[in-house]
């Protein structure tokens, strides 16, 4: 197997939508983690695949098209 990518996605929403928000976060198959934090950012998501393009893929057509998202912010992890 070779080495997993991963990806870290901040998101921006409204509070009262978290819960919708996290159920829906938690059906994208490549999502491995999903923590409520407290600021201005209130999900970070970590996605993780050994192809960069899935992760891409699910951020862009998955993640970024689910309603109540404001804004988000993603960071991706480059294995050395």
């Amino acid at each position: 197997m070779g080495n997993s990518s991963a990806a870290f996605v901040l998101i921006m929403c409204k509070p009262e939508l978290i819960t919708s928000i996290v159920k829906q976060l938690d059906e994208i198959k490549i999502v491995s983690e999903i923590t409520r934090v407290d600021g201005p950012w209130k999900i970070i998501v970590k996605l993780e695949s050994t192809e960069l393009d899935h992760i891409r893929d699910a951020i862009r057509f998955k993640l970024r098209k689910i309603e109540g998202i404001q804004t988000t912010l993603t960071l991706v992890e480059y294995m050395s």
